[in-house]
């Protein structure tokens, strides 16, 4: 059995030939209600979106999320208190309000900026693999870059994990990979290194801009499909395409 620890932003825990622990996390601050908060949102708006990071890096390599932990820093009563009903409302969006929710609070001192750091644990049965990318394959993305304010004010148009699973699911579907802060460029040449493949984006692609808590994912599509894909899912725009160097 291979002890492989790491898989791109995810730790890969080995437990038997057919079991591996995948771990994400992600963590938020300066963003809330208190006094030094540069984005004025509340703490329940902002522990939903911190989880949304996790549990998308999960559903994306097809993980079973199994567990939460939250370190929160700043006091139970009210700041925590509304965070934790976020992370509750968001898993209950991804239809996995049965997850255990365990972690900590800080009341040894009094906080002026809202923090907290989510870990979501999952499992899957197989190895985790880079999938195969090749000359000609399609870039799509699912999504638009928003942070900050600009996420707030776009809550509800934000890509669901219902269109994730679906997507998961499509055999012209090669891969899937949430965008954070380092924008669709980033992410999209990672995909690129990983098949020693060169990516094309097109102009008008906002390539450096942060997608914050993974507002975007990126969708690789096979080449042979591209036609039907856009069809079928006319929302997701493709924004590149793959090439052999």
């Amino acid at each position: 059995m291979e002890n492989k620890t790491r898989y791109r932003d995810l730790t890969v825990l080995p437990l038997t030939d057919h079991k591996q622990l995948v771990i994400a996390c992600d963590s938020s601050a300066g963003l809330g209600m208190k006094p030094y908060d540069q984005v004025k949102v509340t703490p329940d708006i902002m522990a939903a979106c911190c989880v949304r990071v996790p549990l998308l890096e999960l559903l994306c390599v097809g993980a079973k999320p199994i567990t939460v932990v939250d370190v929160i820093g700043n006091e139970y009563n009210p700041t925590g208190k509304s965070m934790l009903q976020g992370v509750q409302s968001e898993l209950s969006k991804a239809n996995l309000a049965h997850l255990p929710l365990n972690g900590s609070t800080e009341e040894n001192m009094t906080t002026y900026t809202s923090s907290i750091g989510l870990t979501v644990v999952g499992e899957v049965s197989e190895p985790l693999v880079s999938p195969t990318i090749s000359h000609l394959d399609g870039l799509f993305q699912l999504g638009e870059p928003y942070v900050g304010n600009e996420v707030v004010s776009h809550l509800s148009d934000l890509c669901s994990y219902e269109e994730v699973r679906q997507l998961r699911a499509e055999d012209w579907v090669i891969d899937l990979l949430p965008v954070g802060s380092k924008g669709i460029g980033y992410e999209g040449n990672l995909l690129a290194k990983e098949n020693q493949l060169k990516l094309t984006l097109e102009p008008s692609v906002p390539s450096q801009k942060s997608a914050g808590p993974a507002t975007v994912v990126l969708v690789v599509v096979k080449q042979a499909a591209t036609e039907q894909f856009q069809e079928k899912y006319p929302n997701i725009k493709k924004i590149g395409t793959f090439y052999a160097k």
